[in-house]
């Protein structure tokens, strides 16, 4: 009796040792605000849900916005340490949607879902969900960024998604003040081969003082047309016919240089190409689009960071992005945002679709505000009606 009460304290202490080697963080971030837009063309259509009726918009809008600056959402990280350098890391997270209460129509934890080994010296493995290894660092090329400004590399094509299924990342050790990171999305369907495969990759070194350099790339291979099977396929099902995608890369280098302790200035120069690849890919318009972009970000003080973006892309299309932030306290702030933009003057390459222009305003497809629809330039992430259009925002942001 002894023996199995001294064994079961041991057992006990060993499992209150191992436990206070592991961590579980929860964290989230909340983005709203309100919109004023001007300069939109007539739709007779919104992003509205099946319950609720469409929506007209004409000339002008003032709606209810979220996720301007700060994509809202929540998640949770947990780090066990296994000793020797080596840890055991999970990580979750899904959307919030503060107009409705709801998620992301992709899944719960759609943004991230993985684990991963990480080694002091020999960096880390990840698999499962992770963000596009293309956009984490585009996202930092700019000094005062944000999703709006951060539109850019759905105006170019450039990107992939925003996260990628199915796969494996490596991310190294800092190596001469340089980080890699490296991914592969497999497409999870057997009989087509590499098909619909995605890969990103990028590369940021800091070994010039005040210096950042970043280089980044992804590509996806477009997925195969495939006709439907029958019931005589051998399992007594008839085969769905398989989706068809388009060959899609985009690249992006920049600099970004903390000219003082309270100026900082960025460039980009980012290039997006999406093609048809063949007869064996579902027919498509081709398009081909570069972009040049310049930020700069100032401190004016400790609660008061201002800053101003510009965009152009091959096509003509412009935007002009100034932000004013003021810290309440250390997670909460209020900010203020002016989005000016100007329509492509171009089309595309191939199809005669009118080349991608920016929007005045962040856009979530998953959200259901009435300034996510076709008339605002990028929304849809796709050729867009033209249109000189304005947005004006003013909105709070919180992290926990």
């Amino acid at each position: 009796m002894k023996k199995s009460l001294f064994a079961l304290a041991a057992l006990g202490a060993f499992a209150s040792a191992a436990q206070a080697q592991s961590t579980v963080t929860l964290y989230g971030a909340f983005d709203a605000g309100l919109a004023y837009i001007t300069g939109v063309q007539a739709s007779t259509t919104t992003a509205q849900t099946a319950a609720t009726s469409a929506t007209a918009i004409t000339g002008t809008q003032f709606a209810y916005t979220e996720g301007t600056i700060v994509s809202n959402a929540w998640g949770m990280r947990g780090s066990e340490d296994m000793g020797g350098g080596m840890k055991a890391n999970f990580h979750l997270e899904s959307d919030i949607l503060t107009t409705s209460g709801g998620t992301h129509s992709s899944g719960l934890f759609r943004r991230a879902a993985n684990v991963s080994l990480a080694d002091a010296k020999l960096g880390e493995v990840f698999l499962g969900r992770r963000g596009n290894a293309y956009i984490i660092a585009t996202g930092q090329m700019l000094p005062v960024s944000g999703n709006t400004a951060h539109q850019w590399r759905t105006v170019t094509g450039s990107s992939v998604g925003d996260q990628i299924s199915n796969s494996v990342t490596y991310a190294s050790p800092t190596i001469m003040a340089t980080n890699v990171v490296t991914q592969i999305g497999m497409n999870n369907t057997v009989d087509n081969g590499d098909d619909g495969t995605m890969f990103a990759a990028h590369l940021v070194n800091k070994s010039i003082k005040n210096l950042q350099f970043t280089a980044a790339y992804n590509n996806m291979k477009g997925l195969r047309a495939s006709a439907a099977g029958t019931a005589a396929t051998g399992n007594g099902n008839a085969a769905a016919a398989n989706a068809t995608t388009t060959n899609r890369e985009g690249y992006a280098v920049g600099l970004k240089y903390k000219v003082t302790p309270a100026i900082e200035v960025g460039a980009i120069y980012n290039h997006g190409r999406n093609n048809n690849g063949g007869s064996n890919l579902a027919a498509t318009t081709n398009q081909s689009t570069g972009q040049g972009l310049f930020g700069v970000g100032y401190q004016a003080t400790p609660k008061i960071l201002l800053g101003a973006n510009y965009g152009k892309t091959t096509f003509q299309a412009e935007m002009i992005n100034l932000q004013a932030h003021y810290m309440l306290s250390k997670r909460t702030r209020l900010y203020s945002q002016i989005t000016m933009t100007k329509d492509a003057k171009g089309n595309n390459q191939v199809g005669g679709t009118l080349a991608n222009n920016y929007s005045p305003v962040f856009c979530n497809s998953s959200s259901t505000p009435t300034v996510c629809n076709s008339a605002l330039a990028g929304s849809a992430g796709s050729a867009n009606t033209a249109g000189n259009a304005n947005g004006y925002v003013v909105g709070l942001i919180h992290t926990f």
